[in-house]
């Protein structure tokens, strides 16, 4: 998508067309150029000076513009700041515009990850976070810290070991959900490494076996693993 070239419209539009045959919002694979053309088209369009239907029109480029500023924002400190195109000084506006946020993944049939939270902003938070998982540039990194620990069965032990190492802009998506979704997300990771390391399973199978696994993961990982067997086969350290 070269979002250079296209209005706000067309791009929620192309969102909307992906949504199918997605299982994150990562998966869509914008381009940081992609994001910072979301990012001033929304800034830009007329709904911030206060039109609440037309925020709900958009509501699935504002989700998705929050999930890349994870991935992507410069400035981004905590998810307050990737959130703050929605924040306002009502609380009742704010309220009404989280519901508006978290029920966008539904009515899309995205992935919530069974995620248990009262709290809207710490529900959003933990939501867009495991939407946004792992950046690409951090991914075989990642790999290569699991791959140290694919011995490891307990959840504790192997959360101790990788995430004390994790890569910078991983660990801070990582630190916006809660211990047990760290937890639970790396030992998922670990064990549909295993299955790629192994090379049992067709890519195909390996989707429909993880469906709240990033298919840009799974990809990923493919690649890693057959850049992996590459190397022992030619001796490259």
């Amino acid at each position: 998508m070269n979002g250079s070239k296209i209005n706000l419209l067309q791009m929620q539009e192309y969102f909307e067309k992906q949504m199918s045959g997605i299982h994150t919002l990562s998966d869509l694979e914008l381009s940081e150029n992609d994001y910072r053309s979301l990012s001033a088209k929304l800034k830009a369009f007329s709904f911030f000076s206060g039109s609440e239907n037309d925020i709900e029109d958009y509501m699935i480029s504002i989700v998705v513009y929050c999930t890349y500023t994870l991935i992507y924002g410069v400035d981004v400190k905590d998810f307050g700041s990737a959130l703050s195109i929605l924040l306002s000084k009502s609380q009742h506006v704010e309220k009404m515009r989280l519901r508006m946020y978290n029920d966008t993944f539904l009515d899309y049939g995205l992935n919530t990850f069974d995620i248990v939270e009262s709290d809207l902003r710490l529900y959003s938070q933990k939501l867009t976070a495991r939407h946004a998982g792992i950046p690409n540039k951090e991914k075989y990194s990642v790999y290569n810290i699991i791959d140290d620990c694919l011995d490891c069965m307990d959840f504790d032990e192997l959360y101790i070991r990788v995430y004390k190492r994790l890569p910078p802009r991983t660990k801070f998506i990582f630190d916006l959900m809660d211990q047990n979704m760290q937890k639970t997300y790396l030992m998922d990771i670990k064990i549909m490494m295993c299955d790629v390391v192994d090379g049992l399973l067709p890519r195909e199978h390996l989707l429909n076996k993880y469906p709240r696994m990033s298919v840009s993961l799974i990809d990923h990982c493919l690649m890693w693993n057959e850049n992996n067997k590459q190397q022992i086969r030619y001796h490259i350290n």
